[in-house]
C-alpha cells in the first residue's frame, strides 16, 4: 500500500510540476481553467513566469522527496514532520478560501469553481490521503 501511495504521489507531483514548467515557458492548455475567477469572470490571480517556475520547483522538490532517499541529508523525523507540513498544505487548499476556492467556496457558478469540484478539490484531498497512507500506514 505504502509502494502505490508513493508511486501515485510520484506521478501526481511530476504531472503538476510539468503543467506548471509549461505554463511558466508559454503554454496556455487548461491555464484559464486553473485561475479562480469573480462571478463576473475577473481573474484573481495574474501567474506570470516566476510563479509558474517557483510552483514547478516545489513539485519538483516534492518529487525528489518522494522518490529519493533523503534520510541521508535529513532524519526520519525531520521527514516525516516535513510531509506532514505538506499534507497539512494540500488539505488547506482543499478546505480552501471560504469564497473563491474549495469544499466551502461561496462563489460556486464560475468555470473554475466547476472544474475545482470536479477535479482540484478532490485531488488535493487524494494527494492528502496519499501522504497520510505513505507516513502512517506500514
Amino acid at each position: 500500500m505504502v509502494q502505490l501511495s508513493k508511486a501515485l504521489l510520484t506521478l501526481i507531483f511530476a504531472g503538476i510540476g510539468a503543467i506548471h514548467f509549461y505554463w511558466a515557458f508559454g503554454g496556455v492548455w487548461a491555464k484559464q481553467l486553473a485561475i479562480p475567477t469573480t462571478q463576473n469572470g475577473v481573474p484573481l490571480l495574474a501567474p506570470g513566469f516566476s510563479d509558474c517556475v517557483l510552483v514547478g520547483l516545489f513539485f519538483a522538490a516534492l518529487l525528489l522527496l518522494n522518490t529519493m532517499a533523503v534520510s541521508k541529508f535529513m532524519s526520519l523525523l525531520l521527514e516525516r514532520i516535513v510531509w506532514v507540513i505538506i499534507a497539512f498544505i494540500f488539505l488547506a487548499r482543499a478546505v480552501g478560501d471560504f469564497q473563491y476556492v474549495g469544499l466551502f467556496k461561496q462563489v460556486k457558478d464560475t468555470t473554475f469553481a466547476y472544474h475545482d469540484n470536479l477535479y482540484f478539490t478532490p485531488l488535493c484531498l487524494f494527494v492528502f490521503s496519499l501522504i497520510v497512507v505513505k507516513l502512517f500506514v506500514r
